[in-house]
C-alpha cells in the first residue's frame, strides 16, 4: 500500500507524467523492419510503440523482438525492406487508460521502460519510467521540508 502522503505528492505532478502522443515516436504496423531498425537506432530507444492508421495503440516493438524474429526466420537485410513490423509487433503488452491511478502505474513499471497510454484504444501517449522516477526523487528531496520524521517506538 502506498503511504498517502507519497500518493498525494506524486500525483500532484502527475500531469508531468505523460508524454503525449504527438511528442513519441511511433511505428506504424506497415512499417517495415528496415524503419523500424532505423528509428530504434536514430533516436538510441530499445522499444517503441506501433499505432495503426487510426491511431489506435497496436503493441510496442523493440530490438529484442526483431533479433529474435530474425534468428528464428534466418533472416538477411534484403528480407527487412519487405517485412511489415506487423509481423513481429508484440500486442501483449501492459497498457493503462488516461484516467490512471498511481498504483496502477507502480505496479507495471517495475519491468517496463514506459506504459503506453489510452483513450479507449486510441493512443494517446506514454509515461517514461524516469518521469516516475524523478517524481519520486523530488518527494525524498523535499520530504523534510514538508515532514518530521519521527522514529516509531517499538513495541
Amino acid at each position: 500500500m502506498i503511504n498517502k502522503h507519497i500518493e498525494y505528492f506524486l500525483m500532484k505532478q502527475s500531469d508531468t507524467f505523460l508524454k503525449p502522443a504527438s511528442e513519441v515516436a511511433v511505428l506504424l504496423n506497415e512499417h517495415n523492419v528496415s524503419h523500424a531498425k532505423l528509428l530504434l537506432s536514430q533516436y538510441q530507444y530499445s522499444k517503441v510503440p506501433v499505432i495503426n492508421q487510426a491511431h489506435e495503440f497496436v503493441g510496442i516493438l523493440g530490438w529484442t523482438d526483431i533479433i529474435n524474429f530474425e534468428m528464428k526466420h534466418d533472416f538477411f537485410y534484403d528480407k527487412s525492406d519487405k517485412t511489415p513490423i506487423s509481423e513481429i509487433v508484440n500486442t501483449a503488452v501492459p497498457t493503462i487508460q488516461k484516467d490512471y491511478e498511481l498504483k496502477e502505474i507502480l505496479h507495471l513499471m517495475v519491468k517496463e521502460p514506459f506504459l503506453p497510454v489510452l483513450k479507449g484504444r486510441e493512443f494517446y501517449g506514454i509515461i517514461p519510467r524516469q518521469e516516475i522516477l524523478k517524481a519520486f526523487n523530488a518527494f525524498a528531496h523535499n520530504f523534510t521540508k514538508e515532514y518530521e520524521i519521527i522514529e516509531r517506538k517499538k513495541d
